[in-house]
């Protein structure tokens, strides 16, 4: 879900084509970005959010590029799931379950069916869209 986190003028889509054409380039203005924030916490935030905003970029990207192919692609964003790793996250990712329709963790196997939907062929029509699975 923190691929939605930031603001989106935050999120410069030229600096995303960069990863194709001069890589150099594209981590220098990431980090520049990230670099925005005041802590080293909220550095590495902004630092995943973009990591994250740029998935969401890429498979839009990419649905245009291989859509012509007979190939879906879509992203999947992922609130905290109660895994071992979601559970480490748990005390800080709190704060978003109170603010979430839901007020609770996802289960394993929520994500898997939300990501088996998606995958499902029935879903043909679905291509280049992220998909937020957070509870809301």
């Amino acid at each position: 879900m923190h691929a939605h986190a930031l603001p989106k003028i935050l999120l410069n889509k030229k600096t995303f084509a960069l990863a194709e054409t001069d890589e150099a380039k594209f981590l220098a203005k990431c980090i520049k970005t990230s670099n925005l924030a005041k802590t080293d916490y909220q550095k590495s935030g902004f630092a995943y959010a973009l990591s994250k905003s740029f998935v969401v970029w890429y498979a839009q990207k990419c649905a245009f590029e291989y859509g012509q192919k007979g190939i879906r692609v879509c992203s999947l964003s992922p609130g905290l799931i109660a895994t071992d790793m979601g559970k480490l996250e748990e005390k800080e990712g709190a704060s978003m379950l109170e603010y979430a329709a839901e007020k609770r963790m996802g289960t394993p196997d929520e994500l898997g069916f939300a990501i088996a939907t998606v995958a499902d062929e029935r879903n043909g029509y679905l291509a280049g869209v992220d998909v937020l699975v957070d509870g809301g």
